[in-house]
């Protein structure tokens, strides 16, 4: 097994037997298994997330607890619990790892990592939750499950209004939600979502408006877009993998998608069941799929041929393109963020919390003292405008008192003297 070197992207996987090792990286480029995690179970549907670019996460796939390794480490990270109150069912974090998101049950989680405390809990939904996502700011979060219901909530809104009620409520799906993606940007990204009633609905988040709903011949399980946002992919239940291209929609909302319709290159075959995971590359030249037939395959996008095979032994609960941080190939872990046992129940809001910040080589005593931090944020353009401005109030302040001496002067040798003399 090869350590992790030069690789700007790499691929993390997980399976639902965890016999071997729990979570693992493989280099994209040769199918080399770089890196595994392991000291711990199977990992659960889905669950498996970068934590920033520090740790690996992933919920235990049967017991209440979230397991979590150092990128560099073989081993947990020691003396942290993250236990939860069930079983997660669903797992995801803001992209500066500051808050973890979890369903358990019906019901939703928001802890804050640096010191655990449980911030919020949610309920909305009346089945389990299966599918959580954040955009790429992490601004906003969107959740989905057996219901068919699709929640995109303000993370802002969830952590200062106890009474939060969700930005948007999708209820197109008639059947259990699989999975969701968001595009890039904000509060005006995409969101896509695709169910096993065989649709696949891309709504735009700032109008809530729903684009699209393509229509497959298959129960839908897995969904993706590349970077551009101009090609979907989705995979179904019999292991075939769809790609449409959006830079030329439908016209209507509602669009048929089927074999005979479509060309042939718009179709990926190999797998043999249905498809648990999809992503694609940073250069959107390959597909990353996996399945619980057991096999990652890597694909060529342009041609639709599988590059390499990453075997598993039993059906793949995550697999997905990660940026090859160097905290993989670190010898010393420098984490951007510091990890606490997560409360299990919320406490009653009103204590004080301890943040720890991690300077990262920075002084300490320069963190702390605010004079030098002001005095360090001003540019020296912005101070040689500051000088200007404060040069010439004081001119204007010198000529004002030269005014009014004038005017004093003046007052005394016409006015006064006037009045002495009558």
């Amino acid at each position: 097994m090869n350590r992790v070197t030069d690789a700007k992207e790499v691929i993390l996987t997980s399976d639902s037997t965890g016999e071997s090792w729990s979570a693992a990286v493989w280099d994209p480029r040769n199918g080399s298994l770089l890196s595994v995690y392991k000291n711990a179970t199977a990992l659960g549907h889905r669950s498996l997330q970068l934590l920033s670019d520090s740790y690996v996460l992933g919920a235990d796939a049967t017991r209440p607890r979230i397991h979590i390794w150092p990128l560099n480490s073989q081993l947990p990270l020691p003396n942290v619990r993250l236990n939860t109150p069930g079983k997660v069912n669903a797992l995801t974090c803001t992209p500066n790892g500051s808050y973890l998101i979890a369903s358990v049950g019906e019901k939703l989680f928001i802890w804050q990592t640096c010191n655990g405390r449980l911030l919020v809990n949610l309920t909305r939904h009346y089945q389990t939750v299966s599918c959580l996502a954040t955009t790429k700011d992490g601004s906003l979060f969107a959740s989905a499950g057996e219901d068919g219901l699709v929640f995109v909530w303000s993370l802002y809104s969830a952590l200062n209004d106890a009474r939060c009620s969700p930005v948007h409520a999708f209820s197109n799906h008639s059947l259990p939600v699989r999975d969701l993606y968001f595009g890039h940007g904000d509060a005006r990204a995409r969101l896509y979502t695709i169910s096993l009633d065989r649709t696949a609905n891309i709504y735009e988040l700032g109008s809530g408006a729903l684009l699209v709903s393509l229509v497959f011949d298959a129960p839908l399980t897995a969904v993706t877009v590349n970077v551009r946002e101009s090609q979907l992919f989705v995979g179904c239940t019999t292991g075939e993998i769809f790609q449409c291209n959006l830079h030329e929609p439908p016209r209507g909302v509602e669009h048929h998608v089927t074999v005979s319709s479509c060309e042939e290159s718009a179709m990926f075959q190999a797998h043999k069941s249905n498809v648990t995971a999809l992503s694609v590359s940073v250069d959107c030249r390959t597909l990353l799929s996996g399945s619980t037939d057991g096999a990652v395959h890597v694909w060529d996008i342009a041609s639709r041929q599988v590059l390499r095979t990453l075997k598993h032994k039993g059906p793949v609960t995550a697999a997905f393109f990660a940026k090859g941080f160097d905290n993989f190939r670190a010898s010393v872990l420098k984490p951007r963020l510091q990890v606490q046992n997560l409360q299990r129940t919320s406490d009653d809001g009103g204590r004080e919390s301890v943040i720890e910040v991690v300077s990262r080589g920075r002084n300490s005593a320069e963190i702390l003292n605010f004079e030098s931090y002001i005095e360090g944020s001003s540019d020296s353009r912005g101070s040689d405008q500051m000088s200007k401005k404060l040069d010439d109030l004081q001119k204007e302040i010198n000529k004002l008192k030269k005014i009014n001496a004038a005017v004093y002067q003046y007052s005394v040798a016409h006015i006064l003297q006037k009045i002495v003399d009558d």
